[in-house]
């Protein structure tokens, strides 16, 4: 990419870095290359004012919100060797994305040969590669050099990951310079620059191939540490079910759980610098690696509380001995000395993503062995899929951040937010991440100082204010709820909040908490008991439910009901949450012909005994729909709720009343659509081809007079930054479409005033209300009556879906085999279907969301059965209108376009075609039109069948009449339903 030098902030910067390299030149060898000059004089004197000549606000001179600062400075820490753990010098951000660092910059005194420090090198590797930042800096001022952190480092290796570097005096030249400047300016990370040459950059040679995050493929650290964690999880459980055999699947699961939520916690202590005393190099070095690990242990716990070193029965058992084997090879391959990971610098969410995939299996027990193996719900999702960090942002702000905007500390210690299926704990630590940011900025506005200080806010050394490690567990403690059916998950999502809670503390703050904690009995241990907040149980189960449904021992234990009354008391006394978000489970509960499969039918059982839930059932039922329902009735008046959930609440047939019920309840609701679901890399959730929208709304019992119900925005890949089309709805409006199912259309403003026109024509009639048409589905269940289907032509004939093209019948098959129906077998057990002697219309029933022809209709064989991959039109004698006329407005572009408003999935049901819009002809000109549609799609059909039978250039000829007479017919239907030259080019656009 070209390095320009002609830019007025680049030829600023470089002046004021060549004043640098004078400075530094003038005074090297007598000053600021011997020993005894050290690394905090240079980064006073030369490192801080070359990243401020970049543009950054090192000395946060623009921002004094702690949590909002674009660069987070270590100030005068020493550590014994270069490997130790300590905290990268520099992290950079940029707004409003203050969680996820650009680059770090690590800082050396000049003295220091950095061209052969591999501890050096090492050091800044892990920052990088732990927070997924694709380069950082190595420097002295006096060598600058640039990491290739994309690759997962190692000691033996560290020297050869640099990917740029120079010497100072090599900055004069601006094109050297420029290379600089273009990576690491401010200006570089603002205008998008920075990300287009980390894109371009050369594969870094070495290492593991494998699919991840950068170009190239190289696995980045989620990746990897959740195959470490695999790896220690399967040794550990092997080796504890050798220390005692008669261990269960559950037991072993939750002992080996607790032992590594133990490790990286102290790893996390230790990197923190939380914890100096204890490290995991150490265990070994005493009575042996599990002795000294469980003596941690209970030291910790007299420390820290919290679920993490609480006492487990079998693991912490005095009898229980383990292979010390075992223990000190995972402590040796954790410790901070070998390992490639820096938990400082990995993000919490990471970290919550790589437990939420981890908990996707369980360690299933056997007599005498352990095995590791998904969960059976993970196996038929084809996977765990963790809610992407900006989502969970977006739906926080737009929901608790709405709530605390304008408030006081004082108020907001009031309201009470949650995530009923919270899994590992994304929403719990976004939720938090708020308070925490929101709480920092309002007591750093000047008119609140003296509040900040009598509520115990302690001062930073840029004189900001920051909260005290007692008012954060106060925020937790007072705030954020979490409810999950797993045990693990509930630990993992406590384990979070507390690595979240401790995620600024230094050794200092904590020990001067203990300090405290030991003069004033007012004071807790470090972590908060968060039993009471976080609860393992059934969100939409409870005892009053459960009860009546006489469920067995085993079902109630599988099921586990929870009563929110009981649980929550304090939060249902006060008419409940105050927002509840999350990403339920996306889960059908029945498998096909509406089976449940066990445990599904204990729930279905329970839910059979109460109308709580109507509104959630409808075709198959799918567990998201029950957590809409339940989260808007677990909200007081004037809470707010925003979920993840699949698009297809907005359109399809099943989710009518689950649909209704959300926008009855949360008016206006605003829902943001992401319907790409083919191409990977543009789609929410990577690994699952699922559309997603998410809605946000609150509460509200007062009736208040809106300007629309539903604001809908659709973007086109899965970014928020992309340009949406929007539109507001209102719901007499999207009656119009389908009173009885209203589904929501995925429009603009300009295509939603066209789709109103259109349906508002008075000759205009939804294809289910007009005379002598009947849509339904084809006649044969291919799994029902696959007894009576055969691959022997003498039998009658079989369509199915995939044979009907626009205006034919294929005979080229692209997919399966041609099959057929033995009528005669069929009428010895069953009633004759009149329908299969009557001329029909087929329509493919399956069409993929992103094909350009969703709507592919041709007039079929007669006699002919019609799978069920198909759906059947028949147009009477009493119908006003002549069956090729509905084929040519169904195969229409007009329909086309009408049809992808409102669909969210790849069926093409019934009722979305019975909610189409037909122009019935009234008057001359109109039925004119229809009768010369009719003549334009009969001379079609015959083109279309010379097509399919010509070669060579007669194929071209009749493709060339085939394209003429369908640009032919859809000018008729645009002139028939009197579009406007603008209004068929935003059909076509």
């Amino acid at each position: 990419m070209n390095q320009p030098t002609d830019n007025a902030e680049f030829l600023v910067s470089h002046a004021r870095v060549c004043d640098l390299i004078d400075r530094f030149e003038r005074y090297a060898r007598e000053k600021y290359l011997l020993p005894n000059y050290q690394e905090a004089e240079a980064r006073k004197d030369f490192i801080d004012p070359l990243f401020k000549a970049l543009g950054w606000d090192v000395d946060h001179e623009r921002e004094h919100n702690p949590y909002e600062q674009e660069v987070k400075v270590e100030r005068g820490l020493s550590v014994h060797d270069a490997r130790s753990q300590k905290r990268a010098d520099y992290a950079f951000h940029l707004a409003p994305n203050f969680r996820d660092v650009r680059f770090y910059v690590e800082a050396k005194k000049p003295s220091v040969d950095l061209n052969r420090s591999a501890d050096a090198h090492f050091q800044t590797l892990r920052y990088g590669y732990s927070a997924k930042a694709p380069l950082a800096v190595l420097t002295d001022f006096e060598q600058i050099r640039v990491l290739d952190c994309r690759r997962r480092p190692h000691p033996d290796t560290a020297l050869d990951q640099t990917y740029k570097s120079w010497h100072y005096t090599e900055f004069r030249d601006s094109a050297k310079f420029a290379e600089f400047y273009w990576l690491f300016s401010r200006q570089a990370h603002l205008d998008g620059s920075y990300q287009r040459r980390i894109d371009e950059l050369p594969k870094p040679r070495g290492g593991a191939k494998q699919r991840g995050l950068f170009k190239g493929g190289y696995q980045p650290v989620d990746d990897s540490f959740l195959e470490e964690l695999s790896d220690h999880r399967e040794a550990l459980a092997k080796a504890f079910k050798k220390a005692d055999q008669s261990l269960d699947s559950a037991t072993l699961t939750e002992i080996v759980q607790r032992t590594l939520d133990r490790l990286v916690f102290l790893r996390f202590l230790e990197d923190k610098q939380i914890e100096t005393d204890i490290r995991l190099s150490d265990f070994g070095k005493g009575k042996g690696a599990w002795d000294d690990f469980r003596a941690a242990s209970r030291r910790l716990d007299n420390i820290y509380n919290g679920i993490v070193f609480k006492p487990l029965d079998v693991l912490d058992d005095p009898g229980f001995n383990v292979d010390n084997g075992v223990i000190a090879d995972i402590c040796e391959r954790l410790s901070a000395e070998n390992s490639p990971y820096n938990f400082d610098a990995i993000p919490i969410h990471i970290l919550g993503s790589i437990y939420e995939r981890f908990l996707g299996s369980v360690i299933r027990a056997t007599e005498k062995r352990a095995v590791v193996e998904e969960k059976p719900e993970v196996r038929k999702a084809g996977g765990v899929y963790y809610t992407p960090e900006y989502i969970v942002r977006y739906i926080v702000a737009n929901t608790v951040g709405k709530q605390i905007t304008g408030k006081t500390p004082a108020e907001i210690a009031k309201l009470r937010f949650a995530d009923i299926a919270c899994g590992s704990g994304s929403f719990l630590l976004g939720i938090y991440d708020e308070l925490l940011r929101y709480h920092a900025d309002w007591y750093n506005r000047p008119e609140n100082d003296k509040q900040a200080k009598k509520d115990g806010c302690v001062k930073t050394e840029d004189e900001h204010w920051r909260l005290s490690l007692a008012q954060r567990r106060a925020i937790l403690l007072n705030n954020v709820y979490g409810v999950d059916l797993d045990r693990q998950a509930v630990e993992v999502a406590q384990l979070s909040l507390f690595l979240k809670l401790l995620e600024d503390e230094r050794a200092t703050s904590a020990r001067q908490y203990q300090l405290d904690y030991g003069r004033d009995t007012n004071l807790k241990r470090l972590l908060p008991d968060l039993s009471g907040n976080i609860k393992c149980g059934n969100s939409l189960i409870g005892w009053d439910v459960a009860g009546p449904a006489g469920l067995s021992n085993e079902d109630e234990q599988r099921l586990n009901p929870m009563n929110y009354e009981d649980e929550f008391p304090a939060v249902m006394r006060a008419g409940g949450f105050d927002s509840i978000v999350g990403n339920p489970p996306y889960e059908v509960v029945e498998k096909e012909r509406s089976e449940a499969s066990w445990p599904h039918q204990a729930f279905i059982d329970a839910i059979k005994t109460t109308d709580f839930y109507d509104s959630a059932l409808g075709g198959k039922r799918n567990m998201y729909r029950f957590f809409v329902v339940r989260t808007i009735k677990l909200l007081k008046d004037g809470g707010r709720t925003g979920l993840i959930v699949p698009l297809s609440l907005l359109a399809d047939i099943s989710c009518a009343a689950t649909r209704a019920y959300m926008i009855n309840q949360l008016r206006p609701v605003d829902i943001d659509c992401f319907p790409q679901k083919d191409n990977a890399s543009k789609r929410v959730f990577r690994d699952a081809k699922l559309s997603t929208m998410v809605y946000t709304g609150q509460v509200s019992s007062a009736n208040v007079t809106l300007d629309g119900d539903v604001n809908i925005r659709v973007y086109p890949w899965n970014s928020f930054d992309d340009v949406p089309r929007s539109s507001t709805l209102l719901m007499e409006d999207i009656k119009l479409l389908d009173p009885e199912n209203c589904p929501i259309p995925l429009v603009s403003g300009e295509q939603w005033s066209l789709c109103r026109k259109i349906h508002n024509n008075p000759s205009v009639v939804r294809f289910g209300d007009a005379t002598g048409v009947k849509v339904t589905r084809g006649e044969i269940n291919q799994t029902n009556y696959r007894r009576f289907i055969t691959s022997s032509p003498k039998h009658a004939r079989l369509l199915k879906g995939v044979e009907v093209a626009q205006y034919r019948i294929r005979t080229d098959r692209s997919q399966g085999q041609q099959e057929w129906f033995d009528e005669a077998a069929y009428l010895k057990e069953a009633k004759a279907k009149p329908i299969v002697r009557q001329q029909r219309i087929a329509t493919q029933r399956i069409t993929g969301v992103d094909e350009r022809l969703r709507l592919v209709a041709a007039v079929a064989p007669v006699p002919a059965y019609f799978a069920d991959s198909t759906n059947s039109i028949v147009v009477d004698e009493t119908s006003p209108i002549k069956p090729k006329y509905i084929l040519a407005i169904l195969n229409s572009r007009l329909m086309q376009w009408r049809f992808k408003l409102t669909s969210t999935n790849n069926n093409v049901g019934t009722n979305e075609i019975e909610s189409l819009p037909l122009l019935i002809p009234g008057n001359e000109g109109e039925k004119r039109r229809h009768d010369l549609i009719v003549e334009r799609v009969e001379a079609l059909i015959v083109a279309k069948q010379q097509e399919a039978d010509a070669t060579g250039s007669a194929k071209a000829v009749a493709e060339r009449k085939c394209k003429a007479l369908e640009n032919e017919i859809n000018r008729l239907v645009y002139q028939l339903y009197d579009l406007t030259d603008e209004e068929v080019t935003l059909i076509e656009g």
